[in-house]
């Protein structure tokens, strides 16, 4: 019994010295000016080309924050930033993270040298090989990529662990299907949309009758932004949410298109309605058009009138004025659910394709 006992105390002590040096490694003070996290970077857009051997490859604008591009450059800690990436094919899995390398052979930063603005780089993809030079056929699959940035130094070495940004937004290129499922009234306009650039790759693949995020809405929004604008936008920074790190949402919150659900967070996965849409397309039109006529005297009320919210209710108007949003066959706007009953029967939500079109209808009223 005695030696039961005795075996069982040295196991906690062996278990209470390991852990305690696990926290002391894990919480071992950096080098110093060697961040602790670092911010997420971007994909602006995809395309295909090709090299001189005929081979198929992928170039991406990429947008790295002034953040990373500074500690490349001052290299604390005798450390580099490099980015790697993964890949899906299709509805298939998740690749492994890899690839990539060294930013500064993107960015043309050099330790010591000034340091380059943040904005977009250029960077490539070689697809999956499929079985000879010229095989790629991204006319039967669809390409999704993510990539993240990551911070290694040799100060403390071999006891250091790399320092990873959060993954970046999804990007899809390909010209198979980019939805699994829609409403026939909606396809023309899907179609449409997926030809002008205008479906970021958050929505590539998914079901378009489904009710559409907080999130999936503010990438929408500022992929048209940008469209329109010809440019690409920066992100709030610090991060002011602690429930996301989606760089296309801190470019919203930084145009004025969005706002948090509090002072603190997002909500990124919550669903949206048809008035939180009107303001948030008037927003995005406002920023493109800071000086236009945003006058709504003179338009009549919608029947439901009583149901918008104050807040929402000349972006609601002015949006029916330009024929973005439109009313039901009675001419209600419905905003959204005010009744149990309706917000089990989702009334007043929107859908995925129901966004995407008004943002085809807002980048063709603005271009």
């Amino acid at each position: 019994m005695k030696y039961k006992y005795f075996r069982t105390c040295m196991l906690l002590v062996a278990t209470l010295l390991i852990t305690t040096m696990f926290f002391i490694t894990a919480f071992a003070a950096l080098p110093e000016g060697v961040p602790s996290k670092l911010e997420s970077p971007s994909i602006q857009q995809i395309e295909q080309k090709t090299y001189e051997d005929g081979r198929p490859y992928f170039e991406a604008q990429v947008y790295f924050p002034q953040s990373v591009l500074d500690l490349d450059s001052e290299a604390p800690g005798g450390g580099s930033v490099f980015w790697d990436y993964a890949v899906k094919v299709d509805n298939g899995s998740w690749g492994e993270f890899g690839g990539g390398g060294y930013i500064n052979v993107y960015t043309g930063g050099e330790d010591g040298e000034t340091p380059v603005s943040a904005g977009s780089f250029v960077v490539t993809f070689d697809p999956i090989d499929e079985g000879s030079l010229t095989s790629v056929d991204i006319k039967s699959h669809i390409y999704s990529y993510k990539l993240r940035v990551y911070y290694d130094y040799y100060e403390g070495w071999p006891d250091v662990q790399p320092i990873y940004s959060p993954v970046s937004n999804v990007v899809t290129i390909g010209s198979g299907s980019f939805y699994s499922n829609a409403s026939t009234w909606a396809e023309s306009e899907l179609k449409k949309a997926n030809e002008l650039g205008l479906i970021p790759g958050i929505l590539k693949g998914a079901d378009m009758t489904k009710p559409i995020t907080r999130e999936e809405f503010c990438e929408l929004a500022v992929l048209m932004y940008e469209k329109v604008m010809e440019t690409t936008a920066a992100p709030a920074s610090p991060n002011p949410f602690t429930d996301t790190t989606n760089s296309q949402i801190l470019k919203a919150y930084a145009l004025g298109i969005t706002t948090g659900t509090s002072t603190t967070t997002f909500s990124p996965k919550t669903l949206i309605n048809r008035e939180q849409c009107a303001a948030m397309l008037f927003r995005a039109i406002r920023a493109i058009a800071p000086a236009a006529d945003y006058s709504v005297a003179g338009i009549k009320n919608f029947p439901d009138q009583k149901d918008i919210s104050a807040w929402a209710a000349d972006a609601a108007k002015y949006m029916s004025k330009l024929g973005i949003i439109k009313g039901d066959a009675s001419g209600n706007f419905m905003p959204k659910a005010t009744t149990t009953a309706q917000t089990a029967a989702g009334y007043g939500m929107a859908t995925r394709e129901a966004a995407i079109l008004m943002t085809v209808r807002t980048y063709e009223a603005m271009d």
